[in-house]
């Protein structure tokens, strides 16, 4: 465990290649630690500032915060791979758009947003869950968690124990709200700039992260591949694939 520039990073193996891990709105490093389970070398899992244990943000949070964060952490350890995570993915690409040729090889996992801002009832959810998360209701915090599970592990006394727990950590600190309206790019053009080898995961029937958002941006890069799962797929009904997926992709180059 360390920090850098007040963002809390959890430091897993040793070895190359590197790999820098950015979760999503309201997660922390607890949130990619499954994501990087099978990657091999050192794995970065970093905590955004105005998330969990990292330093405040107490104007809210913009993707170019959140790209400062990701940056800092991939210089101080030299990192030549990332992977971004939702919000995640977005301070990824608002990186990328400044310095398209920072790393080897990329990975998006539930890209939320490109080059619009979105406002519809999934982010309303999110605000939802902020106002649930501010009047300290444990009850409401998980039963907008469930909103996202697939209804086949719903009744999973696994399920419960795991949403409870991260219903508790959303409520020790607050929420991460944004600072204004934004988008991850200004452009999709921009992305023609990125030549790392990328993969792009996605997955059917999840308002928050819509498929064709994950298989826009698979088809603005220069070399990506997309992978469409069934609902849930990235931490409920196929992880070991994302895992296995995630792992070859970012592994070092045999030559």
């Amino acid at each position: 465990m360390c920090r850098i520039g007040g963002v809390h990073v959890a430091v897993v193996g040793d070895g190359l290649p590197v790999t820098v891990f950015a979760h999503g709105l309201a997660g922390s490093s607890a949130e990619s630690r499954p994501l990087a389970a099978r990657t091999p070398g050192t794995r970065l899992l970093l905590t955004f500032r105005g998330h969990g244990v990292s330093e405040p943000l107490t104007a809210g949070w913009t993707y170019d915060d959140l790209a400062d964060d990701l940056a800092g952490v991939a210089d101080a350890f030299a990192a030549t791979r990332a992977v971004g995570l939702s919000v995640g993915a977005g301070a990824l690409l608002r990186l990328l758009s400044r310095d398209p040729d920072r790393f080897d090889r990329l990975a998006f996992l539930l890209p939320a947003a490109l080059d619009e801002t979105r406002a519809d009832p999934a982010t309303d959810q999110l605000l939802r869950l902020a106002d649930a998360v501010i009047a300290g209701d444990e009850a409401a915090v998980v039963h907008l968690l469930l909103a996202d599970v697939p209804p086949s592990v719903r009744a999973r006394v696994g399920t419960r124990l795991l949403l409870g727990r991260r219903a508790r950590a959303l409520m020790a600190g607050a929420p991460p709200y944004p600072r204004g309206t934004d988008a991850p790019l200004a452009a999709l053009e921009q992305l023609t700039h990125v030549h790392a080898p990328a993969v792009v995961i996605t997955q059917d029937a999840d308002a928050l992260h819509p498929a064709d958002v994950g298989a826009r941006l698979a088809a603005s890069l220069p070399d990506a591949e997309l992978l469409q799962l069934p609902p849930g797929g990235v931490f409920w009904t196929a992880t070991r694939q994302v895992q296995d997926v995630l792992a070859a992709h970012l592994a070092l180059e045999i030559p």
